[in-house]
């Protein structure tokens, strides 16, 4: 990884970074710490010109082994911060789903706690509509406030005019989540506490820890569950090897670390057609698998 200049790094290890510890190289990552950096890159005729993709937490993206040849785009900065106003929270899109849930449970907002559990950023939340426990953010989402490349400007958005829906979330193309508006309920600290406290329990017995892992790699079925589809279709070899399902979660992984992003891939294909060719049904990929 070399650097040429304090805001881009070229030949950016995704590997490096990513949950999976698998992952292509980014030829271009632009750091990002405020809008009048981002109106700045975005300017460049030939930045115009190229794809770009946004990186996160590097929880629920896997870039293929080939790489991504068009710009990265990392938010920081100003990016990274929380204010609390009257009636809503402005929070960045680089602050992380577990620093956003403590940082409420400090000042005694509460409808937050589920995000503890949640590996990402406010933006891939956003862009995904993550959620658990029979909560998603669009419940606690007011507006998305974003940044539209192809008019280098910034737009705000109210969730009454966005169609999230189960794992999708604001998905415009040729844009950046910037912010997100949140509603603010106030509770006893020692209730937000708890609920914190149950959730990361029941994460603790029903999925994998300390080991390479991405969240759940299929989203599920309509009145369905992947792990379930998934158990019942395939045999003991996709418990064993370098590429491996949890015992603990059957849509998880436990992967070792530098393992080529393609062979994950195409064990996702293996397990897709397992459960194809058994229940009839087609998995849903929740993984980001980047070209």
């Amino acid at each position: 990884m070399t650097q040429e200049n304090k805001n881009l790094i070229t030949n950016y290890s995704s590997a490096k970074f990513s949950w999976l510890k698998s992952g292509g190289n980014i030829s271009h990552l632009y750091k990002v710490h405020n809008q009048i950096e981002l109106n700045n890159l975005f300017i460049q005729n030939d930045i115009k010109t190229k794809s770009f993709l946004v990186i996160g937490n590097l929880s629920n993206t896997l870039i293929k082994d080939e790489g991504f040849k068009g710009i990265g785009i990392k938010l920081l900065g100003d990016f990274t911060d929380v204010q609390v106003n009257s009636d809503h929270m402005l929070v960045g899109a680089a602050v992380l789903d577990n620093y956003l849930s403590k940082f409420c449970y400090q000042k005694s907002i509460t409808g937050y706690e589920f995000l503890f559990t949640i590996p990402g950023s406010i933006g891939g939340n956003i862009f995904m509509n993550a959620g658990c426990y029979n909560q998603e953010i669009k419940d606690k989402l007011i507006s998305v406030i974003y940044y539209d490349a192809n008019q280098n400007k910034i737009f705000e958005k109210n969730i009454s005019e966005l169609q999230f829906d189960y794992r999708k979330g604001f998905q415009k193309n040729n844009t950046i989540i910037l912010y997100g508006k949140f509603k603010i309920t106030y509770k006893d600290q020692d209730y937000i506490k708890s609920l914190m406290n149950e959730y990361d329990i029941i994460r603790k017995q029903s999925q994998p820890q300390k080991v390479n892992c991405c969240g759940s790699i299929f989203k599920n079925p309509k009145n369905q569950s992947a792990w379930r589809l998934i158990k019942s279709s395939i045999d003991e070899s996709f418990y064993n090897g370098p590429i491996k399902l949890s015992r603990t979660h059957s849509n998880f992984f436990e992967n070792e670390p530098n393992i080529s992003a393609n062979s994950i891939d195409l064990f996702i294909s293996k397990i897709q057609k397992r459960v194809k060719d058994k229940h009839k049904i087609m998995l849903e990929k929740e993984l980001r698998i980047i070209d």
